[in-house]
């Protein structure tokens, strides 16, 4: 039998699809326990709204609930077709948006980097704090790899 998706990923929703995703902000995601999965890609997705943009912060915090949060470095990669993606940047410690709509942020961060830099605070979230305030339509999609336990049907990763 072969694995699925499903089963050798957890995949959930960061921030579900606002008409504009960075209104109010910052905006959090929901905070995800990297002490049961190995890596993390937080999918940004931008639709209708060019010229909204934020500031990417990435967290690391105590609780599911964000408690404590510790800003950390990440890397991230853009693609701004429908399907071509960028190189991986260098570690950086935010990333401001550029205008422009229909593209995808993919924020990644491997677990060791995270309890290797914050050995107390094994949840991870991300933060947008709105730069250019505009409407933009947006959400985040969190993709969890590399499980501690896996399963056909993943743990959760909230609690």
């Amino acid at each position: 039998m072969s694995q699925n998706f499903i089963g050798a990923n957890h995949v959930l929703n960061g921030t579900w699809p606002l008409a504009d995703v960075y209104e109010s902000g910052p905006v959090y995601t929901q905070a995800v326990n990297m002490g049961l999965y190995g890596h993390a890609t937080f999918v940004l997705s931008e639709g209708a709204g060019g010229t909204g943009t934020t500031t990417i912060t990435m967290q690391a915090c105590t609780t599911a609930a964000g408690a404590s949060p510790t800003a950390i470095s990440f890397r991230y990669r853009i693609c701004d077709t429908q399907d071509t993606w960028g190189a991986l940047s260098a570690a950086v410690a935010t990333y401001a948006t550029i205008a422009g709509a229909n593209k995808m942020i993919a924020i990644e961060v491997d677990a060791e980097d995270l309890i290797a830099a914050q050995p107390t605070k094994p949840y991870l979230r991300m933060a947008m704090t709105e730069l250019v305030d505009a409407v933009c339509l947006g959400s985040v999609v969190i993709i969890l790899t590399d499980p501690a336990y896996p399963r056909a049907i993943p743990l959760t990763a909230i609690t």
